[in-house]
């Protein structure tokens, strides 16, 4: 992998054209449970005061593991300088990362943003295991009760950025459209275009009780029809978003990659002004795999953590 032109060059970035061929150019995937940030490159010219920094990550790309950098360097600047020196660092999940046009992606301030790309395949495989876990509390939503509850869900701004709630709504966006999302694969399971690859869900039962009743194929193809808007939508857009802006501070950045090189030699560049940009750098190695503290929290969020703790064995 190099970084040319502030882009980064790697297998995990021409999957994703790859399959925009094939599938619906709103649609590509996720990526890897991979950790760290270390090939980052941010650049830019602006003083780090009126900069911000954003980690984005869709669903199983990557989410949990900025918000952990994200907390590592902020912590890391404060403990060394006593004061945050005015560096906004963030990892906006729930609103950059559900975002599917340019409107929901804007801020009022010059932003650089590093968007964790993951191989789509992969993506579903480790979906699919986590949510069978029952990972996360929306995995135990009924049918039912999604089906009850679907509706369309619009951003809403104040002063022209995305806020975290649907218009008119205090619901999160996120919950919302995964909430419509499981309320699809009930739908698709009865009578949509993948109604003869899944077995019909039952109201009562919920994601993860459907995944664990289903054969692994099917488990999979339901994993697709739900992260279908939920991740793969803004996955794309935001990769899509990313590369026409070539001269900005803006980078996708592999898991696959970083896995095997978080180092110090394999940083680029962040550009930031010291004595932020170093303070930056320590947070961010603790989130490598090889870092004591990084490995640990890294685990504890991985798929293979909640497949231990549900007691599913992986297939």
């Amino acid at each position: 992998m190099g970084l040319q032109d502030g882009k980064v060059e790697s297998a995990c970035t021409h999957q994703l054209d790859d399959i925009s061929s094939d599938v619906a150019e709103d649609t590509l995937a996720d990526m890897s449970d991979g950790c760290t940030l270390l090939q980052l490159g941010l650049q830019h010219t602006n003083s780090s005061a009126s900069q911000e920094y954003h980690l984005v990550a869709q669903h199983k790309t990557g989410s949990g593991e900025a918000e952990m950098a994200c907390e590592r360097m902020k912590t890391s600047i404060h403990t060394l300088f006593e004061q945050p020196l005015g560096v906004f660092i963030d990892a906006p999940w729930d609103t950059l990362g559900v975002a599917t046009n340019q409107a929901m992606m804007h801020r009022n301030k010059p932003s650089c943003i590093a968007h964790f790309n993951r191989n789509p395949f992969e993506v579903l495989v480790s979906g699919y295991m986590y949510h069978k876990a029952a990972a996360e509390q929306w995995c135990l939503w009924s049918f039912n009760f999604t089906l009850n509850r679907v509706e369309s869900c619009q951003p809403d701004y104040e002063n022209g950025q995305m806020l975290r709630f649907c218009k008119g709504s205090q619901t999160d966006y996120w919950n919302q459209t995964y909430s419509n999302g499981l309320a699809r694969v009930y739908m698709e399971s009865r009578e949509g275009v993948f109604a003869d690859l899944l077995p019909d869900a039952k109201l009562d039962e919920n994601f993860a009780d459907y995944l664990r009743r289903v054969d692994p194929d099917a488990g999979l193809v339901a994993n697709f029809v739900w992260a279908y808007n939920t991740s793969f939508a803004p996955l794309q857009f935001t990769n899509s978003y990313i590369q026409s802006r070539p001269q900005s501070c803006s980078l996708n950045i592999c898991f696959e990659d970083m896995n095997d090189n978080c180092n110090v030699s394999e940083v680029e560049t962040w550009q930031v002004e010291e004595p932020q940009r170093s303070a930056m750098f320590r947070g961010a190695v603790k989130t490598c795999p090889d870092a004591k503290d990084g490995a640990m929290g890294v685990e504890k969020h991985s798929t293979r953590s909640k497949m231990a703790l549900a007691g599913i064995v992986s297939e």
